[in-house]
């Protein structure tokens, strides 16, 4: 019985800990070049996400993505192009009417720092720049809804 009230306590304070604070994500933008930041949208949630214009679950998403920022023109987002070629990553996000900023991270530095099991992966982070949820794989209209309920709520 005793082993049982502590398993219960231990995963109260797990829920109970703040979210970890999102890495310091920063570089040249995809498409200007002119550096890009995700301090640049503070005290707003950000929905991350991780792409490339090679990955298979990445073109499945696209059009969801598109769907999705087109809907909510007001929220923050934030893509990372990564591991891939600058001309294949622009022409990806014009084919796919990805209008949302992306950094571009040629050599996956950002990727690292995300911990990102693979990509795709989209992170959703509160006004706090912590992140409140991490969704590796091809996402849905449902889980983005989800991610950015999440967001916004913490």
């Amino acid at each position: 019985m005793l082993a049982g009230v502590a398993i219960l306590l231990s995963l109260s304070a797990a829920a109970l800990a703040a979210p970890p604070a999102a890495p310091q994500l920063a570089g040249p933008s995809l498409h200007t070049g002119k550096r890009l930041s995700l301090s640049s949208f503070a005290g707003r949630p950000v929905v991350v996400n991780l792409w490339a214009s090679w990955c298979g679950g990445c073109i499945y998403e696209a059009p969801t993505l598109s769907r999705f920022s087109r809907e909510h023109p007001r929220v923050a987002m934030l893509g990372v192009n990564t591991m891939d070629s600058k001309a294949s990553a622009r022409a990806f996000t014009r084919r796919h009417g990805l209008s949302f900023p992306s950094i571009f991270d040629p050599h996956g530095r950002l990727f690292a720092r995300l911990r990102s099991p693979g990509l795709p992966a989209t992170f959703f982070l509160d006004r706090r720049h912590r992140i409140v949820l991490g969704i590796p794989g091809a996402l849905t209209q449902a889980q983005l809804e989800a991610g950015l309920r999440a967001a916004r709520s913490s």
